[in-house]
């Protein structure tokens, strides 16, 4: 890591750095950034204030380097940015003290809730929560560089702002581990409402800002959205832990009480509501589940798939509804007396005579006050919410995703020289295989019979066109085109299409046998282009008529 010394405002680069500070601060206008801070003219930049006040107060506190992650990252190198965001929580835990500046806070005066200090915009940034929490020695400064106080003289009123529990600010019980209390102590979701409602310049920090407290390490991709790199960030805390309150989530806002969801949070704003919500550990659970559930012990391992999540728990059938269940997770949720209720969650079985469920009532967490002998252990699937029925009706819209994976395409000598995409779809590219983020449609109900506007209405889609690829050798002069759509019917799925491109007329003496095949709607479909063959699904063919073969699947849970 790079630190500035206080004195000479030189970069030195560490492996092993020595003591020093660390500045936690919001951006502004003209920051002295890493390619400045050695330039004469930095020191007319509105930013070299702040690093001169910080400089000032750490020579004043014995410590001849600083951190600023202003000037003491090099942005323009993605290793070197990848680098600093998956270490950042380790180096503000590591440095030996912590100035928090605060230019928005003009006096030091006693703080409070109504003042200046607790209305800052320093506690509304998503960075800054881990800025927070990873010191050990934290002290808060205002526009003028004048102490306000430590993060342990203020606990009370810092978690009466944040959220985030004193024990966790004061490190209470923190024994040998520093971070103890907040990575053992407190669940997956109390840790997530603490970032619920902080905002970041750029979507995806929300999520990369929140690795260091759950010990996680991920690629850094600007670029893919804020709802892709904090479902990420949510694999990778499975990975390595069986904290059920992972999927104690609400909705901020209720959408439609019978509307299916997938199992995972889309937003930290979805835990806002979880600060009370604990694990339970896992000796305990097996033991209580044995006790009270029955003898089918729930299993604690649980693992995201390419379409939902695999995971074993108690369901309970509700009476009213025959495909609807309550779910009982892992987790207890802290009530007004002092005691604990379990919590739950509603599913409702997507698929007839299949373990296969999908989330609905997503803007609720089911308190569960005594499960005992209530619940049965299943082994399921929860999932993207499947279309139950589709046969009346306008239609509105909701996310889920298409993959279509390219087997031998590079090989061959082909590559994608057109793409077109439907107005609803976004696309992404993962090495040679593409992932569309598409929207797909759910009925409205049927108009009234004497509705005297129903001849105006759209047809019914039972079928979408979604994306097309154009693939070229460039050698050859081959091409053909995929075209990838969906069957909205009842059971439907992804359908896939190949069809040729003549070569220009002077290399028509190839005479590439290039014909289409409509594949049956189904939940996964591959198709085999073959040179001077056809497009196939499936059918075996000899060898010898084939030099190569080039299959495109396409898969997803519709």
């Amino acid at each position: 890591m790079h630190l500035l010394h206080t004195t000479a405002k030189k970069l030195e680069e560490f492996v092993n750095p020595p003591d020093h500070a660390i500045l936690s601060h919001r951006w502004r206008e003209e920051e002295v950034l890493f390619a400045d801070i050695h330039q004469e003219h930095a020191k007319a930049m509105k930013g070299y204030a702040k690093i001169e006040g910080c400089c000032e107060q750490a020579r004043r506190d014995g410590y001849q380097y600083v951190w600023i992650d202003t000037c003491c990252i090099d942005k323009n190198s993605s290793a070197a940015l990848a680098e600093a965001i998956n270490s950042m929580f380790t180096w503000y835990e590591d440095a030996q003290v912590c100035y928090v500046y605060l230019d928005d806070v003009a006096d030091n005066g006693d703080p409070g809730t109504e003042t200046a200090f607790a209305k800052s915009e320093w506690f509304t940034r998503g960075w800054t929560l881990q800025e927070l929490i990873a010191p050990t020695s934290l002290f808060f400064f205002n526009s003028r560089w004048r102490e306000i106080g430590s993060k342990n003289s203020l606990a009370g009123l810092l978690s009466s702002i944040t959220r985030v529990h004193p024990d966790v600010l004061t490190r209470v019980n923190a024994g040998s581990d520093k971070l103890m209390t907040t990575r053992v102590s407190f669940s997956v979701a109390t840790k997530m409402s603490w970032a619920a409602g902080r905002k970041t310049t750029r979507p995806e920090d929300r999520a990369y800002s929140l690795m260091g407290m759950f010990k996680v390490h991920m690629p850094v991709i600007y670029g893919e959205g804020e709802k892709k790199a904090f479902f990420r960030l949510q694999l990778e805390i499975m990975r390595t832990s069986h904290d059920q309150s992972i999927f104690a989530w609400s909705k901020p806002i209720a959408g439609g009480k019978k509307s299916g969801t997938w199992p995972f949070a889309l937003y930290p704003d979805y835990f806002a509501e979880s600060g009370n919500v604990e694990d339970v550990p896992s000796d305990q659970w097996i033991r209580y589940s044995q006790k009270f559930i029955g003898p089918d012990v729930p299993r604690l391992d649980f693992a995201a798939t390419n379409d939902g999540l695999d995971i074993s728990l108690p369901l309970l059938p509700l009476v009213d509804e025959s495909d609807e269940f309550i779910a009982l997770l892992s987790c207890q949720r802290r009530v007004s007396d002092g005691g604990h209720h379990f919590v739950g969650i509603r599913l409702r079985r997507s698929m007839p005579n299949a373990e296969r469920y999908e989330r609905i009532d997503d803007h609720n967490l089911e308190d569960i006050v005594d499960p005992r002998d209530e619940f049965k252990v299943k082994q399921l699937h929860i999932s993207y919410p499947l279309l139950s029925d589709s046969s009346h009706g306008v239609f509105f819209s909701t996310a889920t995703s298409l993959f279509i994976q390219n087997v031998g395409v590079e090989e061959h000598g082909f590559s994608v020289i057109d793409m077109k995409t439907a107005p609803s779809c976004d696309l992404q590219i993962r090495d040679s295989n593409f992932v569309l983020q598409m929207r797909r449609p759910l009925p409205l109900p049927k108009p009234p019979q004497d509705f005297k506007g129903s001849q105006h209405l759209p047809r019914i889609v039972d079928s979408s066109w979604l994306a097309s690829f154009t693939y070229h050798n460039s050698m050859t002069k081959e091409q053909f085109v995929v075209t990838v759509g969906v069957s909205w019917v009842q059971d439907g799925g992804p359908w896939l299409r190949i069809t040729s491109e003549k070569p220009p007329d002077q290399l028509s003496r190839l005479k590439i046998d290039w014909t289409s095949y409509l594949l049956k709607a189904g939940r996964k479909v591959t198709a085999s282009v073959k040179n001077g063959g056809h497009a196939s699904a499936g059918k075996k063919r000899s060898i010898l008529f084939d030099r190569y073969s080039v299959n495109i699947a396409v898969y997803g849970d519709l």
